[in-house]
């Protein structure tokens, strides 16, 4: 492809805003399809100013966000990009978050992250009254909290990472009569993640309530938390972590954060401390604090007028006596798809009833646009016009799935490449059971259980001996030495600068460079797997294969032609 700085002869004229088919509001439910049209007369641009541009708005309880290891790529999983006729297919990146998601932590120093935090809706922090898209959870210790956490909308500036619309050399778009682009925005479940666990009945992370609630034994209405009106308000309060058999509850006095994980509307539940007898509680309406400065959570029941407290049927009578330490939790699914609650009124319903989601606000790409001399125009122009035609390179990514379904013992991947000049492959190994779920990161590769690995193409071993893993099972888990000098082979060959090389058993991902130097190598003429040996494995495992070769287009009088 053409070098965007050759001879210095591509000038910049201006920056252009190109606009989706469909200029809407867009969200991973119903409007998660974004097309666009690169037109034709915009000529010739510079890839690597290509930018998307638009407003992001979270919207639900709690704090979900995109996923900090891809920020706003996150949101993204599938990029296509066709010719302007739509009759032939240029690139196409499947799970292009993914991708992302591998090297983005590999490639950041400290300069660059702030930069994707500031820019790229990357929002690593944990705390929950420190998140990028929310406003502040609620100061509970020095004043009652009514309302919930307000989302922000915040303008989102990130680059494509694309051979054509993200590369180094400039497009001449003027040639494929236009570019089609369509992209697809994942499942939300997915795509985005909570900063913690804590307050979920998933994974065991509920918190203890402080004082016992007596619904069956109790004295009179309000010991039991007996509801006589639709509107009735209980209160309840939640232990600290230092008080709590498990370790887990809510700190006081916000030290040394605000851990408070609820939030207004969420349906709260009750459970004894073996989690038998659960029962929907309410509707939280408020936090404030006790005497002795805990969390108090103020709610409105969710079960009919005359029931006490753990009594779920209708008509009355007892419930069950609660006693200190007993579990109090949310749902996720309550969360994520909203709930239906019915007892209760109407602001309650309503609240409760609304779903994470996430929504983005005039979306534009962002494309500068270049002008060539009048004579190199004219010579491209012959070469598009002959038989040979007009050959451009650029590089991009292929994905091979696999579902490995054998938890233990040597496994062995075929990976169908027909690839003819590969740089690289990068092989990440996904939990299936973590793809659907916000309360898990979908995007981490898995170290559960793995002993060893190694590629094999034709009847060649490549490496010749097999990579140690065993490390990265240890408590704490460690790196083998061996493992990221081949990973970091892998990137480099692939284009990407490494700059950090912390946390790698947290970012854990197979690599294996086919060459050196920036040179590329056949696959085709023989079969390439990966075997990995694994011992004490709990996790069912998706394995993403992503191979980035050297793609070359050809624009000829018989039309536009992918090699």
């Amino acid at each position: 492809m053409f070098k965007a700085n050759e001879n210095a002869m591509f000038v910049p004229t201006k920056t252009v805003s190109i606009k989706p088919e469909a200029q809407i509001d867009y969200n991973p439910e119903n409007q998660n399809n974004i097309r666009w049209l690169v037109p034709q007369h915009l000529g010739f641009f510079d890839p690597r100013q290509t930018q998307l541009k638009y407003k992001l708005t979270m919207s639900g309880r709690g704090y979900a966000k995109p996923s900090p290891r891809a920020g706003a790529h996150s949101l993204l999983r599938d990029l296509r990009i066709m010719d302007g006729t739509g009759s032939t297919e240029l690139e196409s990146i499947q799970d292009y978050n993914v991708l992302t998601s591998q090297w983005w932590g590999y490639t950041q120093n400290e300069s660059i992250a702030n930069k994707r935090d500031m820019f790229e809706a990357r929002s690593a922090n944990h705390a929950v009254d420190k998140q990028l898209l929310y406003g502040a959870a609620g100061a509970w210790q020095t004043a009652a909290v009514t309302a919930s956490r307000a989302a922000k909308t915040i303008e989102v500036t990130q680059p494509i990472y694309s051979g054509i619309l993200g590369g180094d050399r400039v497009f001449p778009v003027v040639a494929t009569q236009g570019l089609r682009c369509q992209m697809t925005l994942d499942n939300k479940n997915r795509s985005l993640v909570n900063p913690t666990e804590l307050g979920t009945k998933e994974g065991l992370n509920d918190v203890e309530i402080k004082s016992a609630i007596l619904g069956a034994t109790g004295a009179d209405a309000a010991a039991k938390q007996e509801k006589t009106a639709i509107g009735d308000e209980f209160t309840l309060v939640v232990r600290r972590p230092e008080d709590s058999a498990n370790g887990r509850g809510v700190f006081r006095n916000a030290a040394p954060y605000n851990n408070n994980p609820f939030d207004i509307g969420d349906l709260l539940y009750i459970a004894l401390t073996d989690r038998s007898s659960e029962a929907p509680v309410g509707v939280i309406t408020e936090f404030s604090k006790d005497g002795d400065n805990d969390l108090q959570i103020k709610y409105i029941p969710n079960r009919p007028i005359g029931d006490a407290i753990g009594k779920t049927q209708t008509g009355g009578g007892a419930g069950v006596d609660y006693p200190a330490g007993s579990r109090l939790y949310i749902k996720q699914a309550d969360r994520t798809n909203g709930v239906t609650v019915v007892n209760a009124p109407a602001a309650q319903i309503a609240a409760a009833a609304v779903p994470i989601s996430y929504t983005i606000q005039d979306i534009e790409m962002l494309m500068l646009q270049v002008q060539p001399p009048a004579q190199y125009i004219e010579g491209m122009m012959k070469q598009v016009s002959s038989d040979k035609g007009l050959s451009m390179d650029f590089r991009t990514w292929t994905l091979y799935r696999f579902n490995l379904s054998t938890q233990n013992g040597l496994t062995n991947q075929l990976i169908p490449a027909t690839q003819t000049r590969a740089y690289s492959i990068m092989s990440v190994p996904l939990a299936i059971a973590d793809q659907n779920s916000i309360a898990h990161d979908s995007f981490q590769g898995k170290t559960d259980g793995c002993q060893n690995y190694q590629y094999v193409y034709g009847g060649s071993l490549i490496p010749d001996r097999p990579i140690s893993l065993v490390r990265y099972t240890q408590t704490p888990a460690r790196t083998d030495a061996l493992h990221i000098v081949e990973l970091e082979k892998s990137l480099v060959n692939a284009g990407y600068g490494v700059r950090n090389l912390l946390r790698v058993p947290d970012r854990f991902v197979i690599g294996r460079a086919f060459s050196k130097y920036g040179q590329v190598m056949n696959l085709a003429p023989q079969d390439l797997s990966l075997r990995v040996e694994y011992e004490g494995a709990t996790e069912e495992k998706l394995y993403e294969h992503f191979i980035q070769s050297l793609r070359r287009v050809n624009i000829s009088s018989k039309g536009v032609m992918v090699m």
